[in-house]
Formats: C-alpha cells, structure tokens, sequence
C-alpha cells in the first residue's frame, strides 16, 4: 500500500514539475511576443498626405455630432461637434501621434494653427488663375485632393489637362483620387455620376507619358486595382501611392492584402501614409494601427511607409528631416 501511495505521490510531483515548466515557457514565450511587437511598432515621426480642413458652410456640418456606421467594419466613429472642436481635435492626434506634417485639402484654414504642421492642399474647384494666385500667396502646396471622378470625369478628360499642366509648371505634386467613391453604394444616394471603373490606375498612362516632371501619387493607392496599381508603378518610377480611407474604411485583412501586395511587387519605397481624416478623429488611430499591424512588414518598411518616402517626395531638405526625427 505505502509503494503504490510512493507512486502515486511520484506522479503529481512529477505532473506537477511539467506544469510549472510549462507556465514559465508559456510566460517566457508572452515576453518575446510583447518585445517582438514592441520593436516592430513604429513611433517615430509621422507625415499624413491625405488629411481636410473644412469651413462651417461644408456639406459634412450636416454630420458633425453623428455616428458614422462602417458596415464593411463593424466600427462605429463619432464626428466632432463643431469644426472648430474638429480642428482642435484633430491637432490633438497629431500630437499625440507625432504627425509632424499634414497635407491638408483647404488647409489654408488651419495653417495659422499649426504653421509648421500644414502642407496647404487646394482642388480643381478652382480655376487656374485662382491656384496659381494661392501658389503666389503661398497658400498652395499641393494640388489635392483632386477627384473628379465624382463628377464623372475620368482623368483624360480635357477640362483637366490644365491642371496636371499647372502641376507640372508650378513644380507641386498633385494628389489624385480615383476610388473608392464616398461610402459603399454612394451612387446611389450621393454621388449619382460616380462609377467604379473610374477608379482604375492605368487611365493615367497618357497623362504621365504627357507630364513625365509631374510628380503624382495616387490617394487611396488604387485600390482594389492591385495589378492595375503595379503596372502603373513598375511602367512610371515617378508614381507613389498613399493609403488614406483604405486603412481605416476596409476590413483589416482586406487592407494588409493590398499592401502587402504593393510591398511584395517591390514598391515599399513609394507608399506613403494617409489618413483621409474628415470629421472622425478617431480614424487617425485606426489608419496608424492598421500600418503598425502588419506582421509582413519590417520596422525599417513602416519607418518608410510612415515618414521616409514622403519626406523624400515632398524634398523636405536634410535640416527638416533631422529636426523630426530628433523627437523620435
């Protein structure tokens, strides 16, 4: 009787010995993970090409207070309450997430916030004479967002030429949105001339052929024209990419195969980081978090994607460069 209670007792002590084995292997294995994501999470400086400012007689006052339900998602954002709390707010996540610099859509009406901050963006809804007297007043540095596709207009379209024109003489990038156009179904209750084949990339191929200085990057990246967006960039060394709404508005496994499709095909150096902040702050997490999530990308590539490529489209000058990333 004593050798079976021996063996029994043999038993639990060594059940026991595996069982603390095994938690101090499972905790070891949780330090690693925690480190691996700490190191893999970028948090140094931050240049968002994609972002709005807006006044108070904008069709999104209409939205400001309300929930906004991303069916695709699932998440559910609360516009601000005012435009004034959204320019405040949304200068608070820059902050908070060391976005140094902005290309902001009408941005001339937050540049005195945030001078430093603001890279001023004006659209097609002005005429020619009008831009090129903001350039004069530097009240223009980015032709953006230009996105005629709700409109109907694809970019072939003559009424634009003068503008990739303007781009080209003035020596500004310009943003180009193609899709997606407003929220899922927006045809049929918003934008009633948009169409989704307007969103593909390689519509542009005479415009740069035509405007081989112009230096272009494409919002939203242009998606979902993956293959599209490749030849694009593999026929146009000129071309980048910026991947506003698409990190925030598709599900996140949708957007992680686009990208890294874009990365995979070779072009990590000439995507840049957007948000297309309008009037939901809160989407400035989710963009961030989206581009930090993606386990197929290096810390050095989200470094790139973050500030890098943009830094070197915009030709920030060396002592810039220096001065941002001295807050890492």
């Amino acid at each position: 009787m004593g050798s079976k209670n021996h063996t029994i007792e043999k038993l639990t002590l060594g059940l026991l010995a595996l069982l603390i084995v095994s938690c101090i292997q499972q905790g070891e294995k949780n330090k690693g993970t925690a480190k691996e994501k700490a190191t893999t999470t970028y948090s140094g400086p931050i240049i968002d090409m994609h972002s709005h400012a807006f006044d108070k007689n904008s069709p999104f006052s209409s939205m400001l207070g309300q929930e906004m339900d991303l069916a695709m998602t699932g998440k559910v954002y609360m516009a601000s309450a005012t435009m004034d709390q959204l320019k405040e707010e949304t200068f608070e996540k820059f902050e908070e997430h060391n976005i140094v610099k902005a290309m902001v859509s009408q941005g001339e009406l937050w540049e005195d916030f945030a001078p430093n901050k603001v890279i001023i963006g004006n659209n097609h809804y002005l005429t020619i004479d009008e831009l090129k007297q903001k350039h004069n007043e530097g009240k223009l540095d980015v032709l953006g967002e230009v996105a005629p596709s709700y409109q109907g207009m694809l970019p072939t379209d003559e009424h634009l030429i003068k503008y990739f024109d303007l781009a080209e003489e003035l020596g500004i990038p310009i943003g180009y949105h193609m899709f997606p156009g407003g929220p899922p179904g927006g045809a049929y209750f918003m934008y009633p001339k948009i169409r989704a084949f307007q969103g593909k990339p390689l519509q542009l191929e005479e415009i740069l052929i035509s405007h081989p200085k112009m230096r272009i990057y494409i919002m939203h990246a242009g998606w979902p024209y993956l293959d599209d967006m490749k030849a694009l960039m593999y026929a146009h060394p000129q071309v980048y990419v910026e991947l506003g709404a698409i990190d925030w508005v598709l599900p996140r496994k949708e957007f992680h195969h686009f990208l890294k499709g874009l990365v995979d095909a070779g072009f990590g150096k000439r995507i840049m980081f957007g948000t297309d902040q309008m009037i939901w702050v809160e989407t400035i997490d989710d963009a961030i978090d989206a581009v930090n999530s993606a386990d197929f990308l290096t810390l050095e590539q989200k470094e790139d994607i973050f500030y890098n490529n943009a830094a070197h489209f915009l030709e920030l000058s060396k002592e810039e460069i220096k001065m941002h990333k001295k807050s890492q």
